[in-house]
Formats: structure tokens, C-alpha cells, sequence
């Protein structure tokens, strides 16, 4: 029989179970529980399977459940085959993990005439390359990467332990931290969940016992279930069992999963004492072959089936349309010819406009440059209006310096210095000063040790935006240019037909002939 490979690990420990499998014929031949110490869980991992003999082995990972996001999904009536798209259709509205490169799986729990209810869960690119790049360093081929909690219910479900009139029954597996609770109704898991646990081995009991409480809310359950499996040896939980027993009023029993199975005489002796955590493993080894459907599997996840190929209706697909082509295209060359005198025209205005293009375009430039100039020149005098109708009273603020500074890159600054009678005042007046086209920025207040009632001063600089500057000198010009544009729609001027004749770049007229008006770098009020 061919030998298979089941590993999981997480933050202190590795797990792994080898067994040979052929359809529902499990026998194990190695399990192990290896701590990892802080060490490298992929260094690990390729020397235990060296001292094993488990090198290039096909391999089973499982994942906890904290790796995944899970959902409880509702979706109307459908076929089969079209429920692979509607979950991945609804888990990007419902999963914030989920998107178009999230790996998706589901796994359906009831089917009614009024829709499907099923547990779907996805998984992030990242997550899934971390556990191939382990595999891969190990040299191990990776077949599946299931979810760990399903793998160990398919272990049980699957066999002949539970029936389908079974009732209600829940399946608890203890890790090192954690605790994974399944609830499962009728053969069926119909609810998945993780829980940490305390450190203290003498509250991890209680703590159990509330966790599975709060599960069986969660998922629905009227009364007590009819079982409830821990998974191990009774000598080991025996205090979760009491706890259990006391909380569900229940069946409460222990499962030692190798007694699923068939084991080798010289493995029995060296299982692990915690037996319970490879319980999972031992599932996806049982599962592959027998009832993989029962698993959650990122690897090899459900997809719509693909259609065999009808090749008859193939050829009348394309051979219909392409027949349809090749009559019009008899029709269609006729037209080329008087269209492609047409496009010759056509071609010939855009090469006789290619000229103009190149004078808009050098117009363009220069009102460019203009305005660029032009943006430094900030009218002060408004600026100034505008500074004493939102300024705070004398009584409360007065100005005792006000400097004007114009930037070559456009726009402004002003510059006040003054004093308040109280640092309200001075967030009052950047309040009223700031808006979408002044940005103010302060130093901040300083006391000064004086009989006046002026005893804070400030100083504060109000920016003035290059846009700002652009939109008020274009408001001031738009009745003017109104009044040229009627002008020039009657007749033109003599000056526009002098500037058509003479196209003479800015950058080209003397200095002597180019007026540049007076702009003083800093004007002091």
C-alpha cells in the first residue's frame, strides 16, 4: 500500500502521522509529537522526516482554524454545480479576508427545499505559500491543506462510530493552548470553532467547560447533545470530563483515535501521550480516499465541473459566425474603396490644421508663463480688506507689525506680529482667517511680564494659494474679455490680424522691448 504523510504544527509543537492507505485501510507506522523550542518548525521537519525515512512522501497538511476565516453561509435552492460560484460570489461581501486572490472552500451542512446552509471558509495567498514553502524545503509533495478541526470529525463521522439518527454529538480536540470544539447534528458538522485556553493546567477544565457552553449556544442547540467525544485518553482528561459531564448533563466520553484505526505492533508502544492532537491527522489520512467530501481542502478547493467537450456543437459555433464573416466581408470591401478616398481627404484637413495646432499651441504656452508670473502678484490691498473684517476687536487684539511677502512660485505670505489680551483670542483670529484659500500657521502665544492688557504676543504667518491668486485676477477679467469676444465676433482687429502676422516667440523680443513690471519682494505695512 502506498504511504501517505499528515503533518500540522504550531507555535510549540509539531505533529505528524505516516501511515500506508488504500481506500478505507489505514494502517499508521509512525506518529510523533516533536517540540519545536523556538526552533525553525521547516529544520525540524526535514530532520525527523530524514531519521524517518519519510523523505518525497505524499503529504496531508492541516491548518488550525485561526489561519482560516469561517462563515455561516445561506444561499437560495441551487444545483451542485452552482453553488461553487455563489460562494465565492457571496464570501466577497462576507468574508474581509476574501477577494479575488483569497482561496475559498465550503462544505455543506443542510439542504432544504427553502435553500443551502453551509460553513464556507477562505484563506489568504500568504498563508498558503508559507505552508508550501515548509513542504517544499522539506521535499515533500503536498496533495492536500484541510482544515484541522474537519479533519478529525471526518475521522469520526466517517467510520462507524455515529449514525445519521445519532442526534446531536460534539467533538472536542485539546491542543497544546487551544481548544477546536465541532458541532455536528445528524452525521453532519453544522458549526466550527477555536478557543484559547488558559496556561494553568487547574483552569483550563472550567474554561473548557464554559467554551462548550457558549459553542452549543452558538450554534443552535435546544437542549444537551446525546454525546460529547474528547479526544485522548481518559487517564489524561480525566478533570475535563468531570467539568463536561457537569456542564452538559450529557454522555461524556474519550477517544483514542488510533483505535480507529490500524496500527503497527511497533508504534502502539511509542504513541504520544497527548494521543488526542493527532486526531486530525489521523482523519485526513482515513478521509482521502474514503470521504474526502467531509473535508475543507484550500489545496484541491470545490469548483464548478467542467463540461465534456461537444465538438459537434463546437464546429456549428464557430462555423456558423465565421460563414455570417465572410459574407459581409464581400459586402464591407465594396465600401473600402469610396472610404478610403474619404480617409485620404481626411487626412490631408488634419495635415493642413497641423500649422494652427502648432500656433495654439505656442499661444498656450506663453499664457502659461503668464500666468505663472502673474500668480506672485497678490493684490495686498484685498488681502489687507479682508484681514480687518474678520480681525477680533482693538480691545482684544492689536497689530503691531504686518509684512507682505509675494513668492516667485506663485501666491504669498503675511506676516503679523501683535499681541492679545488673552491666547482665546489669538484661536479666535486664526479661526476667522483660515479658509480654503488661506492656511494659517503660528508660533504659538508668549507672556510678556508688562502692566498692559496686551501681555500675550504672537506671531503668525496667513498663506495666500497660487490658485487663489489665478481664480480673483480671472473673476476681474472676465467682464473684459466678454466685451472683447462680442468685439472680435463682428469684425476683427487690427491688432489680432498683427499678431497673426507675427508670431515671434516671447522668449525671442529684445530686452529693450519687453516690459517687466516692478514687483517689490516684500512690501511692509
Amino acid at each position: 500500500m502506498p504511504r501517505k504523510l499528515a503533518i500540522d504544527w504550531d507555535e510549540s509543537e509539531l505533529r505528524l502521522v505516516a501511515a500506508q492507505c488504500s481506500g478505507r485501510s489505514v494502517k499508521v507506522t509512525d506518529a510523533e509529537v516533536i517540540p519545536l523550542d523556538g526552533r525553525d518548525v521547516g529544520v525540524v521537519l526535514a530532520d525527523v522526516l530524514q531519521r524517518r525515512g519519510l523523505e518525497k512522501t505524499e503529504t496531508f497538511v492541516a491548518i488550525g482554524r485561526d489561519k482560516a476565516e469561517l462563515r455561516d453561509l445561506q444561499l437560495p435552492p441551487v444545483p451542485d454545480e452552482e453553488l461553487p460560484d455563489m460562494v465565492r460570489f457571496k464570501a466577497i461581501s462576507s468574508f474581509a479576508s476574501a477577494g479575488d486572490s483569497a482561496t475559498i472552500d465550503f462544505l455543506v451542512t443542510q439542504r432544504t427545499d427553502r435553500g443551502v446552509e453551509l460553513i464556507a471558509a477562505a484563506i489568504a495567498p500568504a498563508k498558503l505559500d508559507s505552508v508550501r514553502q515548509v513542504c517544499a524545503a522539506a521535499n515533500l509533495p503536498l496533495k492536500r491543506i484541510a482544515l484541522r478541526p474537519l479533519g478529525a470529525a471526518a475521522l469520526y463521522l466517517g467510520g462507524d462510530k455515529m449514525q445519521a439518527n445519532d442526534g446531536e454529538v460534539v467533538l472536542i480536540d485539546l491542543l497544546a493552548s487551544d481548544a477546536e470544539i465541532v458541532v455536528a447534528r445528524e452525521a453532519k458538522v453544522i458549526f466550527v470553532r477555536t478557543v484559547k485556553l488558559p496556561n494553568s493546567p487547574q483552569a483550563r477544565p472550567a474554561a473548557l467547560a464554559g467554551e462548550l457552553r457558549r459553542s452549543l449556544v452558538a450554534a443552535g442547540s435546544s437542549g444537551s447533545p446525546k454525546h460529547v467525544v474528547l479526544w485522548g485518553r481518559e487517564s489524561i482528561h480525566h478533570d475535563e470530563l468531570e467539568q463536561i459531564a457537569q456542564v452538559t448533563q450529557c454522555d461524556v466520553r474519550t477517544i483514542n483515535p488510533f483505535d480507529l484505526v490500524d496500527v503497527d505492533a511497533s508504534v502502539q508502544s511509542e504513541l504520544p501521550q497527548h494521543c488526542g492532537r493527532l486526531a486530525p491527522l489521523v482523519g485526513l489520512l482515513a478521509s482521502d480516499e474514503a470521504y474526502a467530501d467531509r473535508l475543507i481542502d484550500f489545496l484541491n478547493p470545490r469548483r464548478r465541473p467542467e463540461e465534456a467537450p461537444n465538438h459537434l456543437k463546437t464546429l456549428l459555433a464557430v462555423g456558423i459566425p465565421i460563414a455570417a464573416v465572410l459574407l459581409l466581408g464581400m459586402l464591407i470591401y465594396k465600401q473600402f474603396r469610396s472610404l478610403d478616398s474619404q480617409i485620404a481627404g481626411l487626412k490631408q484637413e488634419i495635415n493642413d490644421l497641423q500649422p494652427r495646432v502648432k500656433d495654439a499651441r505656442t499661444s498656450i504656452d506663453r499664457t502659461d508663463r503668464v500666468d505663472q508670473f502673474l500668480d506672485g502678484d497678490v493684490n495686498w490691498l484685498a488681502e489687507l480688506r479682508r484681514l480687518s473684517e474678520v480681525i477680533p476687536p482693538a480691545d482684544q487684539l492689536i497689530l503691531n507689525q504686518v509684512t507682505g511677502t509675494s513668492d516667485t512660485r506663485g501666491g504669498g505670505r503675511l506676516k503679523l506680529i501683535g499681541a492679545v489680551t488673552d491666547p482665546a483670542v489669538l484661536q479666535q483670529f486664526e479661526s476667522a482667517v483660515r479658509d480654503e484659500n488661506h492656511t494659517v500657521v503660528g508660533q504659538g502665544s508668549s507672556e510678556q511680564k508688562t502692566e498692559s492688557t496686551y501681555r500675550w504676543t504672537f506671531t503668525e504667518t496667513v498663506s495666500v494659494g497660487s490658485e487663489s491668486v489665478r481664480n480673483e485676477r480671472y473673476q476681474g477679467l472676465a467682464p473684459r474679455d466678454e466685451s472683447v469676444a462680442e468685439t472680435a465676433s463682428d469684425e476683427p482687429s487690427a491688432a489680432t490680424e498683427a499678431v497673426n502676422a507675427d508670431e515671434t516667440p516671447a522668449d525671442e523680443i529684445p530686452a529693450s522691448e519687453t516690459t517687466t513690471p516692478d514687483i517689490a519682494p516684500e512690501t511692509q505695512a
